[in-house]
């Protein structure tokens, strides 16, 4: 299938795997999918948090930068997994949890698409109805036409806006940029000062940005021909972090500006006329970059059923799949709009809590366990050599979870132990130790007393 091809034609692969013939994918086409992912307003506003929650201007990069060098790195190598196998993000976890004990992980990874989906969509609605006076459920509903049929096409076609979308906007945050540093002072950027809990909770919403990204990023490398796997990894770490940065620094520049931390009305203010027309911009732009979260939905959607029939996808099936999700987030967007925004942000806060643990199990096994050679029809096959259920590592999966708890800190419940560090949310940090700990210990255990190994193609 050539590059070409795939660009200008509906994609007819979903959860199967991309034989080696298929692999035309070129992995610079992913700097643009992951610059793109992350330049909207949602990550400007992001960056302000670390302004807002107390830090100075200076101390709020710092954090920042830590941040995103450390969970790019962990993204990063969920997308080298692409090209080595060939398959899914989700559906490579097959691997740990089994044939049917993935379904777990992917009903939780479906709720964030949804979750993000929706909230990106209703951040369009909002958008042009303050700038436009537009009604938000008349734009809500128009907006996810074109979001629904970039996922409809896939692949090819989603890479290629992705390239054209980091070329325009690229030039838009550079005005914004321009516009920013005209008008901020010193003094303003001096604002706050620093405090170690505040500056361990602004790094790690910059980690947590990336590695909720983890369940994506496999879905748009596996075109990649396997001795990619490491330019793979280049190219959408580079994406992912100079992009994040530099719009997260933007917006705790902006928070510096504003004593009440509102970014988005800050910006509209700039500029007699240009701040109000990338306000408009930075809406519109959502629609691209939510195609990434029907286009996921759906894949995860085809995952859990291909557990249950077997079929090949076709283009009806990738119709009516990324149609369904597209009526999901209009429902969710437009009829609870209002609870859905103010209560959703505190859910996509647990929903972290599910997605570390799977995130840590998956890699462990791929990259420190080194389970990377696995025959593609394993992956397929419920009665093949990752069993139908793996109990241990749904066990480890859901301890992890419950560990995370007394260090919770959302909004919502406050774990004791969080208490006890005055407020600081370290669940995170939580699983990834834990997890990682129990999995591989229980894993070179077993294959101790063990006398037959998962089979692997050597």
């Amino acid at each position: 299938m050539s590059e070409n091809h795939r660009s200008n034609s509906i994609e007819q692969k979903s959860y199967e795997y991309i034989s080696l013939e298929e692999r035309r994918g070129n992995p610079k086409e992913l700097f643009f999918v992951w610059f793109a992912a992350n330049t909207v307003s949602t990550t400007l506003i992001t960056g302000a948090l670390a302004v807002i929650i107390g830090l100075n201007f200076w101390w709020a990069s710092l954090s920042i930068i830590l941040g995103h060098g450390i969970g790019a790195a962990v993204m990063a190598l969920h997308s080298a997994q692409g090209p080595k196998l060939g398959i899914p993000q989700v559906m490579q976890s097959r691997a740990q949890f089994g044939y049917f004990g993935v379904i777990l992980p992917m009903l939780i990874i479906f709720t964030m698409y949804l979750g993000y989906g929706a909230s990106n969509t209703v951040l369009v609605g909002q958008g042009i109805y303050e700038t436009l006076g537009i009604n938000l459920n008349v734009t809500v509903i128009i907006s996810l036409i074109p979001m629904v049929l970039l996922a409809i096409y896939g692949q090819g076609l989603i890479q290629k806006s992705m390239k054209l979308y980091t070329i325009s906007y690229t030039v838009i945050f550079l005005v914004l940029t321009l516009l920013v540093v005209s008008q901020v002072s010193m003094e303003m950027l001096n604002r706050g000062g620093f405090s170690l809990s505040q500056f361990i909770l602004a790094t790690s919403i910059s980690v947590t940005w990336q590695i909720t990204y983890g369940p994506y990023v496999s879905d748009h490398s596996r075109y990649m021909h396997p001795t990619e796997s490491k330019k793979t990894f280049i190219y959408t770490y580079l994406g992912s972090f100079l992009s994040s940065v530099w719009l997260m620094l933007l917006g705790a520049a902006l928070a510096s500006m504003v004593a009440d931390g509102n970014v988005m009305a800050q910006i509209k203010e700039m500029g007699h006329g240009a701040g109000t027309a990338i306000v408009i911009l930075l809406s519109l732009g959502l629609i691209v970059i939510n195609s990434l979260n029907i286009y996921g939905a759906g894949i995860i959607v085809l995952s859990i059923a291909s557990n249950f029939f077997k079929f090949a996808t076709t283009i009806k099936i990738r119709v009516l799949t990324s149609a369904m999700v597209g009526i999901l987030l209009a429902l969710a967007a437009t009829v609870g709009a209002g609870n859905f925004m103010s209560n959703f942000q505190i859910y996509l806060g647990f929903i972290l809590f599910f997605i570390v643990p799977w995130s840590v199990i998956n890699l462990t096994d791929f990259y420190v366990l080194g389970r990377q050679k696995h025959a593609p029809e394993e992956f397929m096959n419920k009665n093949g050599a990752f069993g139908k259920l793996r109990v241990s590592s749904l066990a480890i999966y859901l301890l992890t979870v419950c560990c995370q708890i007394p260090f919770i800190n959302n909004g919502i419940y406050q774990g004791p132990v969080s208490k006890m560090l005055n407020g600081l949310d370290i669940a995170w940090l939580v699983g990834i130790v834990v997890a990682f700990g129990l999995y591989y210990n229980f894993e070179k255990v077993k294959n101790k007393t063990e006398s037959k190994p998962i089979k692997e193609v050597v």
